[in-house]
């Protein structure tokens, strides 16, 4: 259970590659669709949604996505850096996050966690957020305003190669939404 909560961290925090490269495949995808609409009478009738229409990414070198982003959060993620990007097997990870919380987040908030391997489901489980962000060396209740967290994770060797999909919902004890996060990392055989 440590190894996949470790996972889902680094999970969280890897895979920039693929948001650094998302203007440059638009623009690819933008002419080749243009020249398809040309050739046999789509246009207007092909829709793109990467990377969704109620996400953003989150700023940084990260491939931290903020789903349901229309909807309020409490917590504004404002920027996450991680080192090495992208991650790899058997290396430390340096993840450094900043935001700012609306208001204060006391015992009782909880976070749903569901971790896949490509399509196959790892992990969908229910945290205390206040048990977990004891990990990050913070404490509930953890108090309205800016925050910076960082933090050293240790990779392991023995991670399966592959495609991992991390989403996380965070509310509070009255089930208020604190944040969406999604990630996709990639690890290389």
């Amino acid at each position: 259970m440590v190894a996949f909560g470790r996972l889902a961290i680094i999970s969280l925090a890897a895979s920039a590659n693929a948001l650094s490269l998302f203007s440059v495949f638009q623009n690819v995808a933008d002419k080749a669709m243009e020249s398809v609409n040309d050739k046999i009478g789509l246009s207007g009738q092909i829709i793109h949604t990467f990377p969704g229409q109620d996400e953003r990414p989150v700023p940084g070198n990260s491939p931290i996505i903020q789903c349901d982003a229309k909807t309020p959060q409490i917590l504004d993620l404002q920027r996450v850096v991680i080192d090495p990007n992208p991650p790899a097997k058997g290396q430390n990870l340096t993840f450094v996050a900043t935001g700012f919380l609306s208001e204060d987040i006391t015992d009782g908030a909880y976070v749903d966690v569901d971790v896949r391997y490509g399509y196959i489901r790892l992990i969908h489980q229910t945290f205390d957020l206040c048990e977990e962000v004891t990990n990050v060396d913070l404490e509930c209740p953890i108090k309205e305003g800016q925050q910076i967290i960082s933090k050293l994770v240790e990779i392991p060797n023995e991670v399966p190669p592959g495609k991992y999909i991390v989403n996380a919902r965070a509310y509070t004890k009255e089930d208020v939404l604190i944040t969406c996060l999604s990630a996709t990392v990639e690890f290389l055989p």
